[in-house]
Parts: C-alpha cells; structure tokens; sequence
C-alpha cells in the first residue's frame, strides 16, 4: 500500500471495483481466514456456535458497512495518502503482534 501511494503513476481519480470478480474472491478468502480463526477459538472453549455466529455476523455487518461508509467520505479527502497511512498503520500491528509474541 505505501508503494502504492508514492508511485508517480498513482491517480487519484482510478477506483477499483471490489463488488465482482478475483477482488471479491480476494476479500472473501481473507475474510474466511480471519473467520476460520474465529471459530478456532470458539471452538477451543466449547462456546454455543449459533450465539456466537449470530452475534460476529451482525457485528462484522454493522462494521462493514460503516467501513465503507467512512471510506468514501475519507478517501475522497485523504486521496492517495489513505494508502499510505493504511499501510503504517497495517506495519504497525504487524510488528506490535510480532514484538508481543516474541518478547
């Protein structure tokens, strides 16, 4: 994302669309990994999955649609350097798991 955002070539205006095709199959399999993690752990403590799914799927619902909406409104005002400060802020918890599970 930050070599993204610094190359020369960079417009502002280029929108990618996410809602078909191998970027909505990226998403999807991101989002099914962080998913599989999810229900790794809930299945380590033996917790009630339908409560437990219910109340993930209407949270990451209520979440996404408030990224999106923000996302709009931020990325037309921020442009090109909301791919930067997304990539520092992506580094950053990268290495604070990274530092919290090694030290």
């Amino acid at each position: 994302m930050i070599y993204e955002s610094l190359k020369s070539g960079h417009s502002e205006s280029a929108s990618i669309d996410v809602t078909g095709g191998t970027a909505l199959i990226g998403l999807s399999v991101a989002t099914s990994i962080d998913a599989l993690g999810v229900g790794l752990s809930l299945g380590f403590l033996r917790s009630g999955v339908l409560v437990a799914a219910v109340v993930v799927g209407a949270v990451a619902f209520l979440v996404t649609g408030a990224g999106f909406s923000f996302g709009r409104r931020i990325g037309a005002s921020l442009g090109r350097w909301a791919d930067f400060i997304g990539g520092v802020v992506l580094i950053g918890i990268g290495l604070r798991i990274l530092l919290t599970h090694t030290l």
